[in-house]
């Protein structure tokens, strides 16, 4: 009879810890993600704060790398690279916005992505699993 009572309420138990622990296995899961959200600001106010020395560093076979891009306020850029072993030399081409969205180019060649700000850095593209950090150089 004891048994039967033990069976009973473990059979209860079981699916109410089981239901707690997914619940709170989710809401840790929910809270490693990071959202990018994107700026309802027009324009004009993330052309603006787009203006500056932009650096993103990654690491590629050969060591790091940093990739610089002034946005000038007369709409020109500047892009180069620079390793350990050398620095190349810089393109010059012109920049725009339109809603969310910045254009670069160079030579014919133009280069539209999304964009937003994240904890003071610019993420350009703003694309998942494409997304690039860049800091602003003061």
């Amino acid at each position: 009879m004891r048994t039967q009572n033990i069976s009973r309420q473990i059979t209860w138990i079981v699916p109410c810890v089981a239901l707690v622990v997914v619940a709170f296995s989710a809401k840790a899961a929910h809270s490693r993600i990071i959202k990018f959200q994107e700026s309802s600001a027009p324009s004009s106010v993330n052309s603006s704060g787009l203006i500056g020395d932009w650096r993103k560093t990654t690491i590629g076979y050969t060591g790091p790398i940093d990739e610089h891009l002034v946005l000038h306020t007369n709409g020109t850029v500047e892009n180069w690279t620079v390793t350990a072993c050398e620095r190349r030399e810089a393109v010059t081409g012109h920049w725009s916005v339109e809603g969310k969205t910045l254009t670069l180019s160079f030579g014919g060649g133009d280069r539209s992505s999304p964009f937003t700000f994240y904890q003071g850095q610019l993420v350009f593209p703003n694309i998942p699993n494409h997304r690039g950090f860049w800091e602003r150089i003061e």
